[in-house]
């Protein structure tokens, strides 16, 4: 499976648009694990339903959106 990686330069500008006057480097890393762990949980989440298809409510299950 190949894993795909969200850009350096997306992770910046959702950053800054956030209002972050700085991004560390780091940053981009971790928000790809992070984003790679909430699509699995929203799979299994998915699965444990019976269903292929991943929903919105599955991801609402796996994140708290504030």
């Amino acid at each position: 499976m190949m894993a795909v990686k969200l850009p350096k330069a997306t992770v910046t500008r959702l950053f800054k648009d956030a209002g972050a006057a700085r991004v560390s480097g780091d940053v981009t890393e971790v928000v790809n694990k992070i984003v790679v762990g909430i699509a699995k949980g929203a799979i299994k989440s998915a699965k444990a339903a019976g269903r292929k298809t991943v929903s919105a409510d599955d991801l609402r299950l796996v994140v708290v959106v504030s």
